[in-house]
């Protein structure tokens, strides 16, 4: 066995395995650890933002604020969905001149930006409370409580998610929605501390709402093009454990999406539309489940082997809110090997960074499968 593990009692080496698989996913650099990630991502926006500048004042503007503040900060205010979104449409016009944004909105949304980066707890969309906190501090993320006559960014942001998600309806979370999902992301907490607070960190807003038509069901997704929006059915609310397990699955999913934005992870001209599609072996007697794309495989993968550390976390802790943890911490390590090693058939549709992401989730899936 691998590491100096070899005289270890069978426990202890599962349990070492097990914490150095965590501690890769939740802090390794450049694909784990929180604070690297969003210190690149807004380097990245602070690039798109400068490119903006030369048209636009008011991005002119919030850069000088920007560099008024401390780096803490500066990372704070570019986490907002919102802005990250407005500073893409700004790039959008002015690297192609695709018309994403009316230049008189780009103004308004970048200057009510600049007036509310005093400090990195206040943000384009949060200024005015649009966002309960969704843990003890703003690292953690927002829960959606304001509606889509809040201002002019209140309305951006329900705009650009209805756009992307038609027939749905946006909800203000109400104080009991609010504290169950508080109640969640302290659960997860509690369970893998280092592992979820890493991921948590990756959301921005959580948002709640439910399609019109009636057999529209869903539990939670994210959406393309507004990094660090979570969108949660009020249906998962019904404990601390679901609304746990689903802030801890997403946020993956948002992390799998900043780690792409600042290395990015497949070939360049690669689109979900021209990849590839794949079944998973569990999806195989339910075609609508299935015939996912590249980038889907990547980041399911990156999402089973987070929750099968996890529950394996929770069957070590024997934490009650969960039944068959370890039952399911299988699962989740099968499903993430069955990807990882199908991710193989299919490495030239991936970059450098994309061929080492994979290598490492599989580095540690063996690490977790040996210690069976």
């Amino acid at each position: 066995m691998r590491d100096g593990l070899a005289d270890l009692p069978p426990g202890s080496v599962k349990e070492a395995r097990l914490a150095a698989v965590e501690e890769v996913l939740a802090d390794g650099v450049p694909f784990g650890r929180s604070g690297y990630i969003a210190e690149e991502v807004a380097a990245v926006y602070t690039d798109l933002l400068t490119l903006v500048a030369g048209t636009s004042t008011a991005a002119a503007g919030l850069l000088t604020r920007l560099d008024e503040m401390g780096q803490a900060s500066r990372v704070a205010v570019l986490r907002d969905s919102l802005l990250r979104r407005t500073i893409e449409d700004g790039a959008l016009r002015t690297l192609k001149g695709i018309d994403t944004i009316e230049p008189a909105m780009l103004d308004d949304l970048l200057t009510s930006a600049a007036a509310a980066a005093v400090t990195g707890n206040r943000t384009l969309l949060n200024e005015h409370a649009r966002g309960a906190c969704l843990g003890p501090t703003p690292d953690f993320g927002y829960v959606w409580i304001g509606d889509q006559t809040d201002g002019l960014a209140g309305r951006r942001f329900t705009e650009e998610i209805l756009k992307r998600v038609p027939g749905f309806r946006v909800s203000a979370a109400d104080q009991n929605q609010v504290e169950t999902l508080a109640r969640g992301a302290r659960l997860a907490s509690r369970v893998a501390p280092a592992l979820a607070s890493s991921a948590l960190s990756h959301i921005f807003m959580v948002v709640l709402g439910e399609f019109e038509a009636e057999d529209q069901l869903f539990n939670s997704f994210t959406l393309p093009g507004l990094p660090g929006v979570l969108i949660l059915s009020p249906d998962v609310l019904a404990g601390d454990s679901a609304a746990a397990e689903a802030l801890f699955h997403e946020a993956f999913h948002l992390k799998f999406i900043d780690i792409d934005y600042i290395r990015p992870l497949f070939a360049p001209g690669f689109r979900q539309e021209t990849s590839p599609r794949i079944t998973p072996e569990w999806h195989e007697n339910d075609p609508s489940r299935g015939s996912w794309p590249v980038d889907r495989v990547l980041t399911s993968m990156h999402v089973y082997l987070a929750l099968a550390v996890f529950f394996e976390k929770v069957a070590s802790t024997d934490e009650p809110a969960w039944e068959n943890a370890a039952a399911r911490a299988d699962q989740c390590r099968t499903r993430a090997t069955w990807l990882s090693n199908t991710a193989q058939d299919y490495l030239d549709h991936l970059s450098d960074s994309g061929r080492h992401f994979v290598a490492s989730i599989r580095a540690m899936l063996s690490d977790l499968n040996e210690a069976q």
